[in-house]
C-alpha cells in the first residue's frame, strides 16, 4: 500500500493537478494545524445575531469595554453585540449629507469613530452602551466633514498617536486635541485610498482606481511627511485588504485571489487563492473580513460574480515557523442549503477576533447573518479531496483495489467515508470497514480501468466528537 498522505499538512493544492507535498485538491473544515501530524476537524459556525441583523456589515470594532460595534454597509443601522454574544440595534444613523452605510471605524482616544460616504460621527466611550436611549442622547453625527467624500472606502488606522481616515486621493487624520485635519496626506489621482494598516512606525496604504483598470499602488508613509515615503505599483484592479501575520503584512489585490507579501518596499506575488477567474468569474476580500485566530492569520473570500472559487473563511498560516504557510477553507459559514455546505454565492464582511472566538459576518442573497465559532459541535460534512494521483503512469490502464485512512481516535458514533473519481467523473462512494486493532478504515473493492484517480474523504462527525487521522493510503493493481 502507498500513503498518499502522511503527516505533512500542506493546505490546498494549486490546483487538483498540483500542489506542494501533502496537499489537497479540496479542503473543507478540516484541521491541519491545531496538532501537527494530525488531520482533525474543526469546530462548526453557529448564527447568533438571529433575525436582530437585517443588512449585510463589513466593518466591526471592537472596543476596550469588552464589548463590540457592528455597522450596516448601507443602512446606517450600528449593532451592539455584548461580550457574552447580545446583539441589540443601537442606533441608526442618518447623515446630513451623502450615503447612510458604513465605511469605516475606530476606536481613538476616548471616543468610538464611523465614517458615512461624506461625514465622520462619533460617541464617546465614556456612554454607557448598552442601550437605544444612550446612543440616541450621546452619539454625535456629522461630527467632520470629509473633503473628497468617497462613496466607498473610508479604512482607518492608528499609528504615531494619530487616527488616519482614507478618503479619495487623501487621507484625513484627528489628533488627540481633537483636531480635525481633511488632508493630512494627499496622493496623486486617480488613487483612491482603499485600505490602510500600521506597518513598523510607519502607515501602510494599498490604493483602487476602478475594476477596469490594473493599477494599484501600496504606499509606506512615516505620517510625518508632506508626502509619501515609497511606493510600490502592481499590476491590479486594486489593493482590497491587508492581513498581518505578527511583522509580517500580506496584501489580498485584484479579482483573481491573489495575495501578495509586503516586504517593506514592494509587493511580492506569494499566493493564489486556488480557483478558476475570467471577467465573468471573480472575487475578493473585504478590507474588514481578516482577523488572526490562535495566531494563524484568517480572511473572508466573497464572491463578486461567477463563483470562482468556494466562499468562506480561510486560513493562512502554519503551527510554527517550522511548517510552510498554507492556505485551507477553515470555516464554511452556518447557512445550508437542502443539508449540504453554502460555499458559493455569498460574501463574508466584518471578522472579529475575540480570545478563542470567531465572529464573522456574512450575506447570502437577500439573508444577513453573523455567525460564531460553535464549542459545542464539530463541523457537519468536512471533506477533503486529493490532487490526480495515478499520474505516473497515466498510460496505463490500472485498477483501484483499496483505499483506507489510519486513525489516532475514532469517537463512537463517528466515522469516515470515501468515494472515488476516475478519470474526472463523477464521484462514487465506497462502503467503509473498520479493522481495530490497525486502527484503520478500509474499502476494499476492484475498480478497472483507472487511468487518472481523486480520493474524497469525508467526516462524519457526532456532536462534539470527530476522527482525528494519522495518514491516507492506496493500493492499486
Amino acid at each position: 500500500m502507498a500513503l498518499i498522505w502522511e503527516g505533512q499538512f500542506g493546505g490546498l493544492a494549486d490546483s487538483k493537478w498540483s500542489g506542494i507535498l501533502g496537499s489537497f485538491a479540496e479542503c473543507v473544515g478540516i484541521d491541519g494545524h491545531s496538532t501537527p501530524g494530525l488531520l482533525k476537524v474543526h469546530q462548526a459556525l453557529k448564527k447568533e445575531s438571529g433575525a436582530t441583523v437585517d443588512s449585510f456589515v463589513k466593518i466591526k470594532v471592537a472596543v476596550s469595554t469588552g464589548e463590540s460595534f457592528w455597522f450596516s454597509s448601507t443602512s446606517g443601522k450600528i449593532w451592539r453585540r455584548s461580550s457574552t454574544g447580545t446583539w441589540l440595534l443601537v442606533h441608526t444613523t442618518t447623515a446630513a449629507a451623502g450615503g447612510h452605510g458604513c465605511l469605516g471605524a475606530h476606536e481613538y482616544n476616548g471616543y468610538l469613530y464611523w465614517a458615512t460616504e461624506s461625514r465622520l460621527h462619533r460617541i464617546s466611550m465614556s456612554t454607557d452602551h448598552a442601550t437605544v436611549a444612550n446612543w440616541t442622547a450621546n452619539a454625535v453625527e456629522d461630527w467632520a466633514t470629509f473633503a473628497v467624500t468617497d462613496d466607498t472606502f473610508h479604512p482607518m488606522a492608528i499609528q504615531d498617536l494619530t487616527l488616519f481616515i482614507g478618503d479619495g486621493n487623501r487621507v484625513a487624520s484627528i489628533i488627540s486635541d481633537d483636531t480635525f485635519d481633511n488632508n493630512a496626506l494627499d496622493i496623486k489621482t486617480p488613487f483612491r485610498v482603499s485600505a490602510m494598516i500600521p506597518f513598523e512606525i510607519d502607515l501602510l496604504i494599498g490604493t483602487y482606481v476602478a475594476d477596469t483598470v490594473n493599477r494599484a499602488e501600496a504606499i509606506r508613509w512615516d505620517c510625518v511627511s508632506t508626502s509619501w515615503n515609497t511606493s510600490d505599483p502592481i499590476e491590479e484592479p486594486g489593493i482590497n485588504a491587508f492581513i498581518r501575520d505578527d511583522n509580517y503584512v500580506y496584501a489580498q489585490a485584484g479579482r483573481a485571489g491573489n495575495i501578495y507579501l509586503y516586504n517593506g518596499e514592494q509587493l511580492v506575488p506569494f499566493k493564489k487563492i486556488p480557483g478558476t477567474y475570467s471577467n465573468t468569474a471573480y472575487g475578493k476580500v473585504h478590507p474588514g473580513s481578516v482577523g488572526n485566530f490562535k495566531g494563524v492569520p484568517i480572511f473572508g473570500f466573497s464572491n463578486g460574480s461567477g463563483n470562482p472559487a468556494k466562499q468562506g473563511v480561510y486560513s493562512f498560516g502554519s503551527y510554527s515557523r517550522d511548517y510552510n504557510k498554507v492556505l485551507d477553507l477553515s470555516f464554511p459559514i452556518s447557512e445550508r442549503s437542502a443539508g449540504a455546505l453554502v460555499t458559493s454565492g455569498i460574501e463574508i464582511g466584518a471578522i472579529m477576533v475575540a480570545d478563542f472566538d470567531i465572529v464573522v459576518a456574512w450575506k447570502n442573497g437577500a439573508t444577513y447573518g453573523v455567525d460564531v465559532i460553535d464549542y459545542s459541535n464539530k463541523l457537519t460534512l468536512a471533506y477533503l479531496e486529493t490532487i490526480m494521483l495515478a499520474q505516473k503512469q497515466r498510460d496505463i490502464l490500472k485498477t483501484l483495489a483499496e483505499v483506507s485512512a489510519f486513525y489516532n481516535s475514532l469517537p463512537a458514533s463517528t466515522g469516515i467515508t470515501f468515494s472515488y473519481s476516475i478519470n474526472g467523473a463523477a464521484y462514487v462512494e465506497m462502503t467503509p470497514v473498520t479493522n481495530a486493532k490497525l486502527n484503520q478504515i478500509m474499502s476494499q473493492l476492484s475498480v478497472q480501468d483507472v487511468g487518472s484517480l481523486q480520493i474524497k474523504v469525508a467526516f462524519t462527525v457526532n456532536s462534539n466528537d470527530a476522527p482525528s487521522v494519522e495518514s491516507l493510503g492506496l493500493k492499486m493493481k
